[in-house]
């Protein structure tokens, strides 16, 4: 674990925090590769990608069948099943709070204006995995994409070693009742989803975390496809003062230190006054657990004001305020992918079941960016409407306007509405 003194000059001490992340691997010309060759090859290049980088020789028709999904739900303990179902509940829940009614007002000249809401057709969700299982991000994908209303859900999800998709992905489809799981990963599971093969279909967006050759291809797409936005190593900044608990500080930080490569995990430590006791916690779970620290940073902040500029200006991904008076400190946050408020509310909690999404802003895209939200799953489309009257009041201005700028159909069109 390592520590940074406190350094008036924000943007150096920002610059020290990101630099733990490692510099952005040579991946560009690989994935542009490799969506080309699922570009002009389809099916046949995903196959052989897929035997390349992950040595699985995938069948004429990979999509994993139905009955393997019931399969693989049936088989679930009742403890993993019943916390499944508990997180589902909680993720439905806070996304259905985010849905947004059409609405129409009428305006002075007598037109009436609005927007209908609008889901898109069909969803992409690429869920990381390979020796992995996360059947938590097909909950925090697939959730807001049915309550937005897609109709046709597409997951990707990396094979596993002997070949099929990571079980708790595939029972967590069929809890959600997701039918269309394909056993891919990487730049071709991209751009499958986002081109459209035979067997995959093609989305109009394509959520989810996954490597730099994932984030690269999703880069490569933008303009064909909607994105979520292009995700970077994980990262947690917590502010916490004197009454912040060291164990609890240490096994947060861990945490997020367990994300691998990348990741990055900051103690904003208001006085000093915590720094040796989290440092020594640190030390012996990390022992425990066996999870590298080098990633894990602790910086001497004179007072809460330091702390929260130094979180604006990071824009964590994720911001835990363990201090006296949390609440007031959260008036002041700008730039946060989430935030847990009080020493109760680790990160884990929201990684799972709280109900807020994990998918969230990383590498400082909090200063714009938000988390995964339903809005990623529909459009709003503009809707206008003018009857005689609400014509001819506005079509002098508009006439006026399409004059100044010499468009003379546009004046025209406008002008015939008003005799």
């Amino acid at each position: 674990m390592r520590q940074l003194s406190w350094n008036d000059d924000m943007a150096a001490t920002v610059a020290a925090l990101r630099a733990f992340a490692p510099a952005a691997a040579e991946v560009q010309t690989t994935a542009a590769a490799i969506v080309a060759d699922v570009r002009a090859r389809g099916d046949d290049a995903v196959r052989a990608q897929t035997a390349r980088l992950d040595r699985v020789e995938l069948p004429e028709d990979y999509a994993v069948p139905a009955a393997e999904l019931r399969a693989r739900l049936e088989s679930l303990s009742p403890e993993l099943r019943g916390a499944l179902e508990t997180a589902a509940a909680n993720i439905r829940a806070y996304h259905e709070s985010e849905a947004v009614a059409p609405w129409r007002e009428t305006l002075a000249q007598g037109q009436v204006v609005g927007q209908e809401i609008v889901p898109l057709a069909a969803a992409g969700l690429y869920v990381p995995g390979g020796l992995a299982d996360y059947p938590s991000s097909v909950l925090m994908t697939a959730i807001p994409a049915q309550v937005a209303g897609v109709e046709r859900i597409v997951v990707c999800s990396p094979p596993r070693p002997g070949g099929g998709a990571a079980a708790g992905v595939a029972a967590a489809c069929a809890l959600l009742g997701v039918e269309l799981l394909f056993p891919i990963g990487g730049a071709q599971a991209v751009a499958a989803m986002a081109l459209g093969t035979s067997r995959v279909p093609r989305c109009d967006v394509i959520v989810g975390p996954g490597n730099a050759y994932v984030t690269e291809a999703k880069r490569l797409l933008v303009g064909e496809v909607g994105i979520d936005s292009l995700a970077g190593p994980s990262e947690v900044l917590i502010i916490a003062d004197a009454s912040g608990e060291p164990e609890w500080l240490a096994a947060d930080l861990l945490a997020q230190a367990e994300h691998g490569s990348g990741a990055m995990a900051c103690l904003a430590d208001i006085g000093g006054t915590l720094a040796g006791a989290v440092a020594a916690a640190v030390e012996r779970l990390s022992a425990e657990l066996g999870i590298a620290t080098d990633n894990a940073v602790i910086v001497t902040c004179p007072d809460r004001a330091a702390a929260l500029a130094l979180s604006n200006a990071f824009a964590p991904e994720h911001l835990e305020l363990h201090c006296e008076g949390a609440h007031e400190l959260l008036r002041g946050v700008r730039n946060a992918g989430a935030v847990f408020v009080g020493p109760h509310t680790a990160t884990a909690f929201a990684d799972y079941a709280a109900g807020t999404n994990h998918v969230l802003p990383t590498g400082g895209s909090a200063r714009f960016g938000q988390g995964l939200s339903v809005d990623a799953f529909r459009k709003r489309v503009a809707v206008v409407e003018l009857d005689g009257p609400a014509a001819a009041a506005l079509a002098p201005q508009v006439a006026t306007i399409a004059d100044e700028e010499g468009l003379r159909a546009h004046a025209l069109s406008a002008r015939l509405r008003a005799q």
